[in-house]
């Protein structure tokens, strides 16, 4: 795990309706990188995990924060037990067996001090389950995503180097200053204008694709670098399926709304999956992930559709 990791995260939670840093007065709520091993590499943020609470039930689940994907969701898998368990729980769903990609009406998902109510996906059969004895410890259970349908008409600030985003209403007053970029949506998804080797490539920004700066075709990839493979991952890393990626190094200025991003490493994936069913489809250049911004602070206003960085 990495420096926000799962052991420290609850000391954050005393935080949570503080935010004396800098002036700033925001409740914030405290997220974690989840690690993995991909490739026989452990790669620290690999996953953005927020802590969340479902409706009133006293049990800590955690969900990643994936603004790449469409529509907030439930694992099948991990969830089938406490739909067993728990009436309450699953009468929003109606019979999980019969309705297997149905939704979850009215959810209330407790994230630090903000309640959101939604419809949340049922992703039938999918994730890892979770043993009988460990249903109800504290540590906490991996219960699915959190996609960008939640935001939208909100502002998400996410403080990557303290480990902690906030939801509001409206764009704080300590963040009204910077420089804004204009975003488009498209399903929800972020695409905004970056600034590659001097012409304006729109990527997507995807916050569950943390350990890559950039992510394009191999074409594009190759014209922005050397053509040097300096990196590799090959695991379940679309859903579940296996796709291996190749990392070349940058040598070609990237910047974002003035803010240059020194080096980075674009990758590509050998079986163009991304390119056929991200990158053609939403006719963007690529797209950016977490790593580029581990030392800001991000604000994304969806209600202006507005990007800001700290």
């Amino acid at each position: 795990m990495g420096k926000c990791n799962l052991g420290i995260f609850f000391v954050l939670l005393s935080l949570i309706f503080t935010g004396s840093v800098q002036g700033q007065s925001l409740e914030w709520a405290p997220f974690y990188w989840q690690g993995d091993t991909i490739s026989g590499k452990y790669i620290e943020k690999a996953y953005l995990y927020i802590p969340v609470k479902i409706d009133n039930l006293p049990i800590n689940f955690s969900m990643q924060l994936d603004l790449g994907t469409g529509d907030t969701q439930f694992y099948g898998k991990p969830i089938k037990p406490y739909l067993e368990e728990l009436p309450a729980l699953a009468d929003k769903l109606g019979s999980f067996e019969q309705y297997q990609n149905a939704l979850f009406r009215n959810i209330n998902l407790h994230i630090g001090p903000v309640d959101l109510i939604a419809d949340v996906w049922h992703r039938y059969n999918f994730g890892e389950e979770i043993p009988r004895d460990s249903l109800y410890t504290k540590t906490p259970k991996h219960i699915g995503t959190i996609a960008p349908d939640l935001f939208q008409n909100k502002v998400l600030v996410i403080d990557y180097k303290a480990c902690r985003l906030a939801i509001l209403d409206n764009l704080p007053t300590e963040y009204a200053d910077l420089p804004a970029v204009e975003f488009k949506i498209t399903n929800g998804r972020i695409r905004f204008p970056f600034r590659i080797d001097g012409k304006e490539c729109e990527l997507m920004f995807d916050t569950g694709s943390s350990p890559f700066s950039l992510a394009t075709s191999k074409e594009r990839a190759l014209e922005i670098s050397d053509g040097m493979i300096v990196d590799s991952l090959t695991g379940p890393l679309w859903w579940g399926r296996e796709i291996t990626f190749y990392g070349l190094k940058i040598n070609k200025p990237v910047e974002l709304g003035g803010q240059v991003f020194e080096n980075g490493t674009v990758y590509y994936d050998k079986e163009a999956l991304w390119v056929e069913g991200v990158f053609e489809p939403l006719n963007i250049w690529g797209l950016a992930g977490n790593a580029y911004f581990f030392d800001n602070v991000v604000i994304l206003d969806y209600k202006n559709r507005l990007f800001r960085i700290k």
